[in-house]
Order: C-alpha cells, then structure tokens, then sequence
C-alpha cells in the first residue's frame, strides 16, 4: 500500500531525472514542497500529454487511493482509467508503518540514491476535476518486513510507454512487473512519529526519531486495504 508519501523536488531535478515531462515556467511558485502528501490532497500527476498538473489523490470514494495492479483491468471503477487514462505520480518517496507489540513505527522508503520517483498511477475525472489512483503490487524482499505491498515505481525509460494511449492492456501489465535489470532497490529508515499526524508536513518529518518519542505521542491516520 501507499497512504502517505512526499514530493519536494523542484523543476530543476524533475527536468533532470524525466526531462520528458513538461513543466511550467512558475512550477516551483504555483506547486509547494510536499512532505506528508495524504488521500484526498492535491498533487502533481503526468497525464499522457506529458504536462505536469495538479489532480486530486483518490477516486472520490474510500479507499480509492491505491488500485492493485494484479487486478486493475478487471475492477468496473478502474478499468477504463487502466486502459485509457494512465498517469505518473512524481515523488521523492513513501511512508509505510511497520507493526510492532509497541505500536506502528514509520518508515521512510527512497530509492537507494533518493533520485525523484515515478509511480504508475490511472486518473479519472470527477466533478470535471482530475483525481488519481496509485498502483501498487506485492512487496519485493527488501521491504516486505515493513509492509506487504508497494506502490509500482516505472523506470524512465518505461515512461513514455506507459502515457502512450496505443500501448495495449497486456503491454501495460507488462510494465507493473519488476524486471531485475531496472529494478531500484529501495532504502527503509526509520523517521520521526510526527509523520502520524497528517497535518504535519515540513522537512523535519524525515529525520530519525528522536530518544523520548513515544508511540503514543500522536494519533496515527488510518489507513485501509486498497479494494
């Protein structure tokens, strides 16, 4: 699953890591630097014209903010935005908690080079607004202690082939599936419980928890599976 996640990058490293992606001349004005990006927030998303544009995160019902990819194609809510209407969500990385007899502990996870990302994502339109879906597939080995799911990251070079309204729903599948010679590996560590807190958001979220907090010390923001 992916409930939480960040996107502090400016024009100049978005030009840098997907110089595909077409951005306005103001992006770093008009879009702000996001730490804790949760459901029913605005973000930025890559439609299939390339642009970069503000949509809505969540399909506009609960639990609407990941879509399995295993099963994308077959669910009514989802299937035509899977064959239609793919998106790329930019971020620089995720949150997810991991059970303990504590409590839940947060965890930041960034590509091992904590390069900006890209996650599959669909979009749809409701109330003539653009609102999104995040991808998600089964966690690979590095991650699954934390959590047993993972937003589906696309490598650059997959990017445009993803957007590209010819690729075809066998091809697209294709690209949800880690391929070991593009596969990123990703970096969990430990940050700070005041990510718990979905008002919150700041650089200070990613720092490692300090000696006195307690799990206790913030109510955690609920998260559900993705139907």
């Amino acid at each position: 699953m992916c409930g939480r996640f960040s996107f502090f990058a400016r024009r100049a490293d978005i030009a840098g890591a997907f110089p595909f992606v077409l951005l306005a001349p103001d992006f770093d004005a008009v879009v702000p630097r996001r730490y804790n990006i949760a459901p029913t927030q605005r973000t930025t998303i890559v439609r299939g014209d390339r642009h970069a544009s503000l949509a809505t995160w969540g399909f506009g019902m609960p639990h609407t903010f990941n879509a399995r990819a295993e099963s994308v194609a077959e669910r009514p809510l989802y299937r035509r935005s899977f064959v239609e209407r793919p998106a790329l969500v930019p971020a620089n990385g995720w949150f997810e908690w991991e059970p303990t007899p504590s409590g839940k502990r947060p965890f930041y996870i960034t590509a091992e080079d904590e390069r900006p990302l890209l996650f599959a994502g669909i979009w749809n339109l409701r109330e003539s607004s653009p609102c999104f879906s995040i991808l998600t597939r089964a966690s690979r080995f590095e991650l699954a202690p934390i959590h047993h799911r993972e937003p589906v990251v696309i490598e650059p070079a997959d990017a445009l082939h993803w957007l590209d309204e010819h690729t075809s729903p066998q091809q697209r599948h294709q690209l949800l599936v880690p391929r070991s010679d593009r596969a990123p590996h990703f970096y969990p560590r430990e940050v700070r419980r005041a990510v718990n807190d979905i008002g919150n958001d700041g650089a200070d979220l990613l720092a490692s928890p300090t000696s006195t907090e307690s799990v206790r010390d913030l109510p955690l923001f609920p998260l559900s599976p993705e139907p």
